[in-house]
């Protein structure tokens, strides 16, 4: 018989196997995890830039958000942004969570609220996108040159977060953070841990035929690294 207050052998093997399974499922758990984030992923199935194949599109960044520089040029005519503003040469486009998009990015509770759970996204987009750049205060400009394949699979990316109205206009939900030449819009899909604004960055490059990987891409450091590392950064450099 047991002396109260004293554990028996017995009991210390019952109450190590009990933290086993709990010891496993959290290895495994953690391993499914960095997995999934870091693991390899196929290559875009999209034509690589050649010659006079090729389109720069730009990303922007201040090490925790982008917006990507695309020229308008890629859009079809009718499309809503060439409608909305006509005289762009280029777009500025981001995406993000609603709330925190609408804020001026210093509330850390505002952010982390963002992130669980799922919440509204919105488009930022703005014209000419170089100029347009400076309200993120940004400390990185890197070109990224794609074919034009690979531009129409970008717009076209884009176009299936777009949300219209009746008449195929954009949804204007407040004017943009570049004073009288932005505007932000309404958007499908939610922003959540699993889908930051730099993972959907991240996407849009990957449909234009840039091989990054998406899921680990919660900052925006990390994800012009991958670019830089992995496409031409410039029309030019892709014919060399």
């Amino acid at each position: 018989m047991g002396v109260p207050g004293e554990t028996t052998d017995d009991g210390r093997r019952l109450s190590t196997l009990s933290r086993r399974p709990l010891s496993t499922a959290a290895l495994v758990l953690a391993v499914s995890l960095l997995a999934y984030l870091y693991g390899p992923v196929p290559a875009p199935n999209v034509p690589a830039p050649i010659g006079r194949d090729c389109v720069e599109l730009h990303l922007y960044s201040n090490g925790y958000h982008s917006d990507i520089g695309a020229p308008a040029s890629i859009f079809p005519p009718d499309h809503p942004f060439r409608r909305m503003y006509p005289n762009a040469r280029s777009f500025l486009i981001g995406w993000g969570d609603q709330a925190f998009y609408y804020s001026d990015g210093t509330d850390l509770w505002l952010g982390l609220d963002a992130l669980i759970p799922p919440s509204p996204s919105v488009f930022h987009v703005a014209y000419n996108a170089g100029p347009s750049s400076a309200y993120l205060g940004p400390n990185d400009d890197t070109g990224i040159a794609i074919s034009q394949e690979g531009a129409r699979r970008f717009v076209a990316f884009i176009d299936r977060f777009l949300v219209l109205d009746a008449d195929g206009n954009p949804i204007k939900t407040s004017d943009g953070k570049v004073i009288g030449r932005s505007a932000f819009l309404r958007s499908r899909g939610s922003f959540h841990l699993l889908q930051v604004c730099n993972q959907w960055m991240a996407r849009a490059l990957r449909a234009a035929g840039v091989n990054v990987n998406a899921r680990a891409a919660w900052l925006a450091g990390p994800l012009v690294r991958q670019v830089r590392s992995v496409q031409p950064t410039s029309c030019v450099s892709a014919t060399q």
